[in-house]
């Protein structure tokens, strides 16, 4: 299953969740940090790009190209 795939399946259940947080409870407010708690956890865990995010963090706005992918050391450049 691709990443999109899991990204998609993980918020329907998110949603599902929060839905029936918010019908026991009768809480609109518990339901909206249910929600967002989620959207947090669910941030961390499917989207980062960890090989991009391998990198040092004054690299990480850096274009990244296929040849740099994946590489276990980062590139050092020379001025």
């Amino acid at each position: 299953m691709g990443s999109d795939a899991v990204l998609r399946n993980s918020m329907v259940w998110l949603a599902a969740a929060a839905a029936i947080t918010g019908i026991y409870t009768l809480s609109w407010k518990k339901m909206g940090i249910t929600y967002l708690f989620g959207m947090l956890a669910i941030c961390g865990v499917v989207l980062p790009d960890w090989d991009n995010f391998d990198r040092g963090v004054s690299r990480w706005c850096a274009v990244v190209t296929s040849e740099g992918m994946g590489r276990a050391t980062p590139v050092t450049t020379t001025r």
